[in-house]
């Protein structure tokens, strides 16, 4: 911190006081760490942001295929709706660029002229496998 005595402003020459000091190397290394502290508590958060937001992703995508498959066993005729192996969505000329992805229909007669159906979409989370379900019911008319 600089103090300027008035009887010297007017020749431009500033006086400074005795006990002024620099950082010690002491202090710069302390602030230094705990710079660095912060920001890596900073950076994990955005990597588990990052994270987080590839599985939602891979969540919507999964959900938004299993609809879209859903909506194709609407269409067919009550007795056409049967179980389906696992099956590639990448086989498929509609699907093929979801590699990785794989579908599975399962049918059971529920009741009298009705079926549930279930879609299992199953995909691949930074390797761990997972699988998403989603269940309707479909009635003859």
């Amino acid at each position: 911190m600089r103090l300027f005595l008035n009887r010297n402003e007017s020749r431009g020459k500033s006086i400074l006081l005795a006990n002024e000091q620099g950082l010690t190397l002491l202090e710069v290394l302390i602030s230094f760490v705990i710079l660095s502290l912060v920001l890596v508590s900073l950076l994990g958060s955005f990597a588990q942001s990052s994270r987080q937001n590839a599985d939602t992703f891979r969540y919507n995508e999964a959900l938004s295929l299993a609809q879209s498959k859903m909506e194709e066993i609407k269409k067919y005729n009550y007795d056409s709706v049967v179980s389906v192996a696992s099956t590639s969505f990448s086989s498929e000329s509609d699907y093929a660029q979801f590699t990785g992805m794989t579908y599975t229909v399962t049918v059971v007669n529920s009741g009298f002229n009705t079926k549930t159906v279930t879609v299992t979409v199953t995909y691949s989370d930074e390797g761990v496998a997972k699988h998403l379900d989603l269940t309707a019911e479909v009635a003859k008319w």
